[in-house]
């Protein structure tokens, strides 16, 4: 029997596209936590994951768009602020992005991970990598997250 809905899993599937996309950019928003309640309460597991997948994968793209206009020098206040916030990371930022050139775009399947996720987005960007295989690998590394937080869901119900 389902539990009484969660404000957020009311949204369905558009406020768990909403979600998710959000929590792919700079916005900490549990979309992970959105997905369990909307599985537990009816929503077929596969169709819940590609929704949140997709819109992961969109707030992503936003962050290595991002990346790549501040690397060409453009973004403005924007890209001061995310010039200082690359100068604050340091060693962290220096070592994602030396990991995107050593391992290439396979290493971005690494963006799933809690905050060091959204630096090796940016840094994707910073670093050039080629657009397709950004979204190929960061699309499998979120896609895998996602599954792996449905299926856990389905088997603890």
């Amino acid at each position: 029997m389902p539990a009484e809905p969660s404000t957020l899993s009311t949204w369905g599937l558009p406020g768990m596209f909403f979600v998710a996309m959000l929590a792919g950019s700079v916005v900490p928003v549990p979309s992970e936590a959105m997905l369990a309640a909307l599985i537990y309460n009816g929503t077929p597991p596969v169709m819940a994951t590609v929704v949140a997948t997709v819109g992961n994968v969109l707030g992503a793209v936003t962050l290595y768009i991002l990346g790549k206009w501040v690397s060409q020098g453009g973004g403005g206040a924007v890209g001061r602020w995310v010039a200082r916030r690359r100068e604050k990371e340091g060693p962290r930022m220096a070592r994602v992005e030396a990991n995107l050139r050593t391992w290439g775009a396979p290493a971005l399947l690494m963006a799933w991970l809690p905050i060091l996720g959204d630096a090796f987005v940016l840094a994707g960007g910073f670093v050039g990598v080629r657009p397709l295989p950004f979204v190929v690998f960061v699309t499998l590394g979120k896609g895998l997250r996602y599954a792996f937080v449905a299926l856990s869901t389905t088997a603890a119900m």
